[in-house]
């Protein structure tokens, strides 16, 4: 199988990049997260690159690239720790409405730049897409929808909130009327820095989008694109955090040498690149096969050891100083972290693929 990016998806990797370089440096992004709203970053970056619809249908405007352009601007992103809401809109959300079919208007929205968000997540979930304890009602022509998703991303910000509810009729996803702070949310601050919400659902008033057949499907379509996404993600950033240990390594001295000169460092960082060319791979056949719920997770749980490794050592190379704001690597430190656990950790995805490679 040829894992090389074709010259379009290299266009698009390096535009990408080169704009995040040129606009994004470290102590911008640092600002970013202390204000009060991140949504400016992602209409300034989707103002001068469209970036919204790179993979996208284009009946919807988007450029149809599909998952691998998906794939190409989450590592990207990642490699400059972006904070987007392009994981939460154009991967999970655009997934799920082109999966339902029907559904040009909010995709039209989605292209055009507006933050559509999945409230999916709930306690008991770990990752899988189905859980779900929400539960929807139709009382005359009104449904009205019960429970709580969890740390719903960029919710407090987005233009559109959707969430998946348990009708009668099985798995059901509905529309919040309203938008952002308008909604009966608790919003928070993740370890990452993203902006991140609670959406507490009693008898909530909802518009319903589509229950029925195909929805069960298309909702775990969703999640298993996003969980792709992240690994893309997480390849760019640890090659960021790689290179950052490499440089830290040649200028840091300990008895009189620079601490790259020491063979057991050199291993380890060898063994931290071997840990980011594994990823690299197993990102991309998830992208490639996005429709095998097999592969997303074997890829999820190959990158959640990854992060893991490829973060602890980058911290520790560093020293005390991996862990303070002024260096970028604690910042990467604490995605990676989030990305470990982030739609289910290590165990729930081996777990999960066992029952699918057996099933």
């Amino acid at each position: 199988m040829n894992l090389e990016l074709d010259d379009d998806l290299r266009m698009l990797s390096d535009s990408v990049a080169g704009w995040l370089k040129q606009y994004l440096a470290f102590d911008r992004r640092r600002e970013l997260l202390g204000g009060a709203r991140q949504r400016a970053f992602w209409d300034e970056i989707h103002g001068a690159l469209g970036l919204a619809g790179a993979g996208l249908p284009e009946a919807w405007g988007g450029f149809g690239g599909g998952a691998q352009s998906h794939m190409v601007v989450m590592d990207a992103l990642g490699g400059a720790l972006a904070p987007t809401p392009y994981v939460e809109g154009p991967v999970i959300a655009g997934t799920l409405l082109g999966k339902l079919g029907g559904q040009d208007e909010l995709g039209k929205a989605l292209a055009a730049g507006s933050v559509i968000v999945l409230g999916w997540e709930e306690e008991q979930s770990r990752g899988d897409a189905l859980s779900i304890r929400t539960t929807a009602i139709l009382n005359g022509t009104e449904w009205h929808l019960t429970g709580t998703k969890r740390a719903v991303r960029w919710a407090e910000e987005a233009d559109t909130v959707l969430v998946t509810a348990q009708t009668d009729k099985g798995p059901a996803v509905f529309r919040l009327r309203g938008a952002g702070s308008a909604l009966p949310l608790r919003a928070y601050r993740l370890i990452d820095d993203h902006p991140a919400a609670d959406i507490r659902l009693e008898n909530t008033p909802a518009d319903l989008v589509a229950v029925g057949d195909g929805v069960a499907e298309a909702i775990v379509a969703a999640v298993d694109a996003g969980t792709a996404a992240i690994c893309a993600e997480a390849t760019g950033l640890m090659r960021t955090m790689l290179d950052d240990t490499i440089d830290y390594t040649k200028q840091r001295k300990q008895f009189g040498q620079a601490l790259a000169s020491f063979q057991v460092l050199q291993h380890r960082m060898v063994d931290m690149r071997i840990h980011i060319e594994q990823s690299a791979a197993a990102a991309i056949l998830a992208a490639l096969r996005g429709d095998d719920s097999a592969a997303v997770s074997a890829a999820k749980a190959t990158i959640g050891e990854a992060v893991r490794y490829v973060g602890q050592q980058a911290v520790q190379l560093h020293g005390a100083m991996g862990l303070t704001e002024e260096l970028r690597v604690g910042h990467y430190f604490r995605r990676t972290t989030a990305i470990e656990n982030q739609f289910g950790d290590v165990d729930a995805h081996v777990a999960r693929y066992r029952k699918l490679r057996v099933a």
